[in-house]
């Protein structure tokens, strides 16, 4: 199975050359979008390329919306035998990470593989504090926005099967930098395996052009209406839901919502969200293991 990566970059004059070159020469394939740069990042990235990829071209849509560009053409040039594994252009990923981050694919044990510098050795070494409590955050929404536990939703750092990217539905996407929790909260939703591998944290000279108060709230906000979304796939217009599950899982969802309403009036009410919520948490669990690995797409 073909490996390729996709490497979004945009004005990474400083850090595209060392980020192509720290690239194992196992890799088949290297597709280095260049996301409306106005440095000399495409031309250096065609330099260290040489005859081992290509350069991308796109108008400043996006980090995710370049993903996706470059995820489409490694599906173009492959077909499903290949596996997309993400690096960034800014010398975040670290290259002798690629062999156990494409493994689970590789061994059909996953169809989506994370990244998580929690589970790596030196942990989220360098990471700032504020991304600490941000991702912590975010992977909890993105949890359950999913259906499937993920505890470092932030690392962009991935590889996906060309099967599920072939099922994937483009005019759908996240163009943004919560792309990471757009295709973990689809991926769920859609029954495909997710799985986590430890990486490297890596951190050095690059900078980050995310305005973090705008990004924390519309990514929360993208993922609650997930979680609702979600929800109504799977318990309520969903077919591959038993019916008897559906009915419970109902009452405790939504009598859950109403205690809370109740409980202004009423404090006793405020006795039954947790117990409600707590039982719903546990079917879900079970729903979402019975599903991976079957793909409604």
């Amino acid at each position: 199975m073909r490996v390729v990566v996709v490497m979004p970059a945009r004005d990474e004059a400083a850090l595209i050359g060392s980020s192509i070159d720290a690239i194992p020469p196992s890799v088949e394939w290297i597709i280095v979008v260049d996301d409306g740069s106005t440095d000399s990042t495409g031309s250096l990235a065609v330099d260290h390329l040489g005859s081992n990829g290509e350069v991308l071209r796109t108008e400043g849509i996006g980090v995710g919306g370049a993903i996706a560009a470059g995820s489409q053409a490694a599906l173009t040039r492959y077909g499903t035998d290949c596996i997309v594994v993400v690096m960034a252009g800014d010398g975040q990923m670290a290259g002798e990470d690629l062999p156990t981050l494409i493994a689970p694919i590789a061994e059909d044990r996953a169809d989506h593989v994370k990244g998580n510098r929690w589970m790596h050795t030196d942990g989220p070494e360098g990471m700032p504090l504020i991304r600490k409590v941000g991702t912590w955050w975010l992977s909890r929404l993105t949890s359950l926005a999913s259906g499937q536990k993920v505890r470092d939703t932030q690392c962009g750092y991935t590889a996906t099967s060309g099967t599920m990217l072939s099922a994937w539905d483009w005019s759908k996407t996240w163009a943004g930098y919560g792309y990471p929790n757009w295709w973990l909260m689809e991926a769920g939703r859609l029954d495909y395996r997710i799985t986590e591998v430890p990486v490297r944290s890596v951190y050095g000279t690059e900078t980050s052009g995310i305005k973090v108060a705008g990004f924390f709230l519309s990514v929360s906000w993208m993922l609650w209406k997930g979680v609702w979304r979600r929800g109504v796939d799977w318990y309520i217009t969903g077919r591959r839901t038993h019916p008897l599950l559906r009915i419970i899982v109902n009452s405790l969802w939504f009598g859950g919502w109403i205690s809370i309403l109740l409980a202004f009036s009423t404090p006793f009410f405020l006795l039954l969200p947790p117990v409600a919520f707590g039982l719903l948490m546990g079917l879900d669990r079970k729903e979402s293991k019975r599903r991976r690995g079957r793909p409604t797409v």
